[in-house]
């Protein structure tokens, strides 16, 4: 029997989701309206995975997310949110979900999309686990995964092409089993090329020397993008995972990777982009006949709040502060729109402006400090969780019932190695939470 936790805010959503994953019978679905409810049941049990709301009271899914994996927590997780937010897709693979999911307006093959997801993190996990202890059972495992998978060994000889591989790439097994010299990349290059599997057994390589963007490090895997790829004949975008694998003596014996094409997110991106640069120019003919600056932050408040348009929002609060330089919350929600957009460093600069202007507000503290995570979370730069740990205890001193705050602050503290005050800023929070509660259920 296979055991989700789902956690949602919605009890509509939790009762039907969980009815749908249990008709099969192979599934046991607990279900949780908060983050925090869902922190006390994992305390006291595990599950084989975990599927989560974005959007929830008081702590989202990828703050929930986080401090499972703070705290060592495996379990395969999967994001489960509405639509017009692809930028909480690249958030969530990098702090490690393992799948992401929209809700969308056909509950049949969503359900059954989640239904899939599900069972290929746990396989996924499975495999990951096992193969550490047997080649042999390695290559069992990887060539019934559901996931574009292939593996190499320390001397870069292929020893597992998957079905998904096949399919993947129009290649078969036989025709790529035992090759060497990098040809497994040829499917995806048009050419010989290392692939981010290569850097995993040679360390010493840069892998921006190969075209890989957003590279990070998680213990012994690699996590990169690339936009170089071709499949079937057209340009592709692909999230790559390698992870190195080692014997008991700790020696690299070779290495898995597995493939996502996220194409298609990109290329959301940026057909937003265009329709965003169409609306800004209708933007100037508002200016030109005279919307006032509320009217600006007004509409722009309605873009970012409602409908999640950050980019529309971001030209609303610039053509406020055209208007009023001293406008102190259009500065902060543009500074919020940037965050959500991922351009930490130009959000960094709105949130020093509003300081500038109102040094009291604890608010823009914890949103700088989670400029700074990010950036360190992403740059492996320690001296950035240094700065969002200070912005933290700022945001603290004026408000000391910031559950993000501390959460967040947690986290800086686990990336620091200061496991014992990481453990009791994790406890403030959930406690502060569980007051919360308590409150809106009297």
């Amino acid at each position: 029997m296979i055991t989700v936790l789902f956690v949602d805010d919605e009890p509509a959503l939790l009762e039907i989701t969980r009815l749908f994953l249990e008709r099969s019978g192979e599934m046991k679905v607990e279900t949780a309206r908060s983050a925090l409810e869902a922190l006390e049941k994992i305390k006291t049990r595990t599950f084989d995975a975990i599927v989560s709301d974005f959007e929830m009271p008081l702590m989202d899914g990828i703050v929930f997310l986080k401090i499972l994996r703070a705290e060592g927590d495996q379990t395969p997780f999967i994001i489960f949110t509405g639509k017009g937010r692809e930028h909480v897709a690249m958030d969530a693979l990098n702090n490690r979900a393992d799948f992401y999911l929209q809700k969308g307006d056909d509950p049949r093959s969503q359900f059954a999309e989640l239904d899939r997801m599900i069972r290929q993190a746990i396989q996924r996990k499975a495999a990951e686990e096992s193969i550490r202890g047997s080649d042999r059972l390695m290559v069992e495992i990887i060539g019934n995964l559901p996931d574009a998978t292939f593996a190499i060994d320390s001397e870069g000889k292929v020893i597992s092409w998957n079905r998904e591989m096949e399919i993947l790439t129009g290649v078969k097994a036989s025709d790529m089993l035992g090759k060497t010299n990098v040809e497994y990349s040829v499917p995806f290059y048009g050419k010989p090329r290392p692939m981010l599997i290569d850097l995993m057994i040679r360390p010493e390589e840069d892998p921006g020397r190969y075209s890989f963007t957003n590279i990070r490090h998680e213990g012994n895997s690699l996590v990169a993008e690339t936009s170089e790829a071709r499949m079937g004949g057209k340009p592709a975008t692909l999230w790559i995972r390698a992870t190195r694998i080692n014997n008991p003596k700790g020696e690299v014996i070779g290495a898995i990777e597995s493939i996502r094409d996220i194409t298609e997110i990109r290329s959301l991106e940026r057909e937003r982009a265009v329709k965003e640069e169409k609306e800004l120019e209708i933007g100037v003919f508002d200016r030109i006949f005279g919307k006032s600056a509320h009217a600006w932050f007004k509409k722009g408040l309605d873009l970012y709040y409602k409908q999640g348009k950050f980019m529309d929002a971001i030209q609303c609060f610039d053509r406020v502060i055209e208007m009023e330089p001293g406008h102190v919350q259009a500065w902060q929600d543009k500074g919020v729109c940037l965050k959500e957009l991922g351009r930490y460093e130009e959000a960094l600069q709105c949130f020093d402006r509003v300081i500038t202007l109102s040094p009291s507000n604890p608010e823009i503290y914890y949103f700088k400090g989670e400029c700074l995570e990010k950036i360190g979370k992403s740059t492996g730069d320690f001296e950035y969780f240094e700065k969002a740990l200070k912005c933290f205890d700022q945001a603290l001193t004026l408000d000391n019932k910031n559950v993000n705050a501390w959460n967040y602050r947690g986290v800086c503290l686990k990336e620091l190695r200061r496991m014992e005050e990481a453990k009791r800023s994790f406890e403030q929070a959930q406690m502060i939470l569980r007051q919360s509660l308590q409150k809106s259920y009297d």
